[in-house]
C-alpha cells in the first residue's frame, strides 16, 4: 500500500495489527527520519532494547544478507512483535539484495515488523511490490512541497497571533530548505522566538531565517561527499547567484575532510569507530554522526590528502580568477561527488 508522508501517522495508528513492512525511501533525508522516529513514538519501540529490536545497518546486510532471514525468523520472547531496523541509507541496492529482502518477506506472518529506510530508489518491480501487497506501507519521500511549508508557517502566525502580507511569507518560504527536518528545526526555532519576542517585524524574521547559509552550504557538501553529483551540483546553482559562496563553500569542505582525517588518524587499526567520534573535541553535533560515520568508511587518508591539496589550490584560483569561480568550484564538486560514488559502489 502506498501512501502520502502527508497521512502516514493515522495510517499506522488504524493499521497497526494489520501491517509486516514499512518501507521509507526517497530523496528528502529529512522527511524520512522524521517519520522514522514516528514510527518509534506510535509503535512505542525502545530501540534501546536488544531483545526486541535488531538493528542492521547496510554494510552488515551486504556482508551478511541472511541476517534479515534470520531475524524475521526468530521470534521476540519479551514482546508481542520482533522490530527490525534495516538502514539502507548508505548502500546501493542491487537486484541480488533486492531479492533476498522479497524472499524474506514473503510468508505473512505477525509477530515482526520489519522497518526499512533507503535513500532514492528506482522505480521498478521491487518498489512495486510493496505498492501491491496489503500487509505493507511504502511512503515515497521527496521535496518539501510549497504549500506544506506555507501550511506550516501560516499556522504558526496564527499561534502567535501576527498577520504578515503574503508575499512576505513567500520569500520567507525561499529561505527554507527542500529537507523537510530542516524546515522543522527552523520552524520550532521560529517559534521559540515568537514566543519570547512579541515585537517582531519581518525584517527581523527574514533576518533570523536568513542565518540558514551555512546550513545550504553544508547540504552542498553532504551530497558531494555521499556521491550525489546531481544534487549536489543544483543545490550549488540554487543558492550561488544569491551568495557569496566561494571561499566559504571551500573552507567549509576543508573543514569537512579535516574532520574525517583526524578522525581517522585517532583511529588507527585497533580502536572502534564509533568510541572515537564520540569522544572527539570539539564535538559533533548528533544529527551529524551517521553523517560522519559514513564518511569515515568511504574516504582513507590517501584521497583525504589529495582532496585537500585541490582545495588549496582551488581557493587560490578562486581568488586569483573570481569570474570564473562558479565554473571551478562546479568541477571540484562534480569531479570528488564522483570519487565518492565509486567509492562506495567499489
Amino acid at each position: 500500500m502506498k501512501i502520502d508522508p502527508f497521512f502516514y501517522e493515522d495510517n499506522l495508528k488504524n493499521k497497526f495489527l494489520d501491517i509486516n513492512v514499512i518501507f521509507l525511501y526517497g530523496t528528502n533525508i529529512g522527511l524520512i527520519e522524521l517519520m522514522y522516529k514516528k514510527t518509534f513514538e506510535i509503535f512505542k519501540i525502545n530501540i534501546n532494547d536488544p531483545f526486541s529490536v535488531s538493528k542492521i545497518d547496510g554494510d552488515k546486510f551486504k556482508d551478511n544478507p541472511s541476517v534479515l532471514h534470520d531475524n524475521i525468523n526468530t521470534l521476540s520472547v519479551f514482546s508481542e512483535k520482533k522490530y527490525i531496523l534495516l538502514d539502507l541509507m548508505h548502500i546501493s541496492i542491487n537486484k541480488k539484495l533486492e531479492n533476498i529482502i522479497l524472499d524474506a518477506i514473503q510468508t505473512k506472518n505477525y509477530n515482526y515488523l520489519l522497518l526499512i529506510k533507503a535513500t532514492n530508489i528506482k522505480i521498478n518491480s521491487f518498489i512495486k511490490y510493496f505498492q501491491n501487497i496489503d500487509n505493507a506501507v511504502l511512503v515515497p519521500c521527496y521535496e518539501e512541497k510549497v504549500g506544506t511549508i506555507h501550511s506550516k508557517l501560516s499556522n504558526l502566525f496564527s499561534k502567535h497571533k501576527i498577520n504578515f502580507e503574503e508575499d512576505f511569507i513567500k520569500n520567507l518560504i525561499l529561505k527554507l530548505s527542500t529537507n523537510s527536518l530542516t524546515n522543522e528545526m527552523e520552524i520550532e526555532k521560529l517559534d521559540v522566538f515568537l514566543t519570547e519576542n512579541k515585537n517582531v517585524s519581518e525584517e527581523m524574521i527574514f533576518t533570523l531565517i536568513s542565518k540558514n547559509d551555512d546550513i545550504n552550504l553544508n547540504k552542498i557538501i553532504e551530497k558531494c561527499a555521499n556521491g550525489n553529483p546531481s544534487e549536489a551540483l543544483e543545490n550549488f546553482e540554487n543558492i550561488y547567484e544569491s551568495h557569496s559562496t566561494s571561499i566559504t563553500l571551500i573552507r567549509l569542505f576543508v573543514n569537512h575532510f579535516r574532520l574525517i582525517e583526524k578522525i581517522l588518524l585517532l583511529l588507527g587499526n585497533n580502536k572502534n569507530l564509533i568510541d572515537v567520534i564520540e569522544k572527539i573535541k570539539p564535538p559533533i553535533f548528533f544529527k551529524r554522526k551517521q553523517f560522519v560515520i559514513f564518511q569515515c568508511k568511504i574516504w582513507n587518508l590517501k584521497f583525504i590528502n589529495i582532496i585537500l591539496t585541490r582545495l588549496i589550490d582551488l581557493e587560490l584560483k578562486c581568488k586569483l580568477n573570481p569570474t570564473v569561480e562558479k565554473t571551478l568550484l562546479s568541477h571540484f564538486i562534480l569531479s570528488t561527488s564522483v570519487l565518492a560514488r565509486n567509492r562506495i559502489s567499489a
